[in-house]
């Protein structure tokens, strides 16, 4: 007996030890709470957790954990249990959200794609460019020169980088300009895996003009893969009834509908 206990007892302490596997924030944005005890503790970027807690997000807030290799974003009101969202991880989704996002990415760069990403080496980094990557200029930034460094990264699969550059266009644009910085910003932080940052983007820009069908259908790409299926419900529905959609994108819209109306 004392022999077979020896063999279970290891056994035991590695199930323990993966039913309560630590977390990161890595993003918090908004109200976001923890439950201790009887009552709720705030988080903030950099806090620990373990999967056995439980969330709560109010409206308009947004929260990113990681284990170091994988990220759970939330970006809709509710009371989460993280232990859940860490099983919902499907291969189907990853798929989707990689085919839609390499389709939406052309409006970036037509050689735009999720599958050259170097975010091994980048990932977890702070979107915050080099000191000698910055294009400065005595009176003015070159919008035009900004966006193209970005989709230079981009290619490069640097897409960390490329928000960082987008981010530098956006400060400097207006109108149009600045949606389709602002646009590109936020693909470049989705396709880095930073849902949350790429939803806060997109829920600022504007739901109508020229950038306002693809701004629907990334954010509804992201809200589905960050629990807010209503909002990419409305969202869809919305820019349907304004006939935002040509050609391939009205297919598109309409999967994604199929995809955040299924139970």
């Amino acid at each position: 007996m004392k022999r077979l206990a020896f063999v279970i007892f290891p056994v035991l302490v590695a199930v323990l030890s993966l039913s309560a596997a630590s977390l990161t924030v890595s993003w918090a944005d908004g109200k976001v709470d923890m439950q201790k005890g009887s009552g709720w503790v705030a988080l903030n970027m950099g806090d620990k957790i373990d999967s056995a807690a439980t969330l709560r997000l109010g409206a308009g807030a947004s929260v990113e954990l990681t284990d170091g290799q994988h990220k759970v974003s939330l970006t809709a009101a509710g009371t989460y249990h993280v232990d859940s969202l860490l099983k919902q991880g499907s291969a189907a989704a990853s798929k989707n959200k990689a085919g839609a996002l390499d389709k939406l990415g052309k409006l970036v760069d037509p050689k735009a794609s999720t599958g050259t990403s170097t975010v091994a080496a980048v990932r977890g980094a702070a979107i915050e460019p080099a000191k000698d990557s910055v294009t400065w200029m005595s009176d003015s930034v070159d919008v035009s020169a900004v966006m193209d460094e970005g989709r230079k990264l981009v290619r490069d699969g640097d897409f960390a980088g490329a928000a960082a550059k987008f981010d530098e266009a956006v400060a400097a644009a207006d109108g149009d300009e600045k949606d389709s910085a602002t646009y590109a910003e936020a693909w470049s932080l989705a396709a880095d895996d930073s849902t949350a940052k790429a939803v806060k983007l997109l829920r600022g820009m504007p739901d109508s003009g020229t950038w306002a069908g693809p701004r629907a259908l990334l954010l509804a790409r992201l809200d589905i893969d960050s629990d807010s299926k209503a909002e990419a419900n409305s969202v869809l529905k919305s820019a349907m009834a304004a006939q935002l959609f040509v050609g391939d994108d009205v297919d598109l819209a309409k999967s994604l509908l199929a995809e955040a109306s299924a139970k």
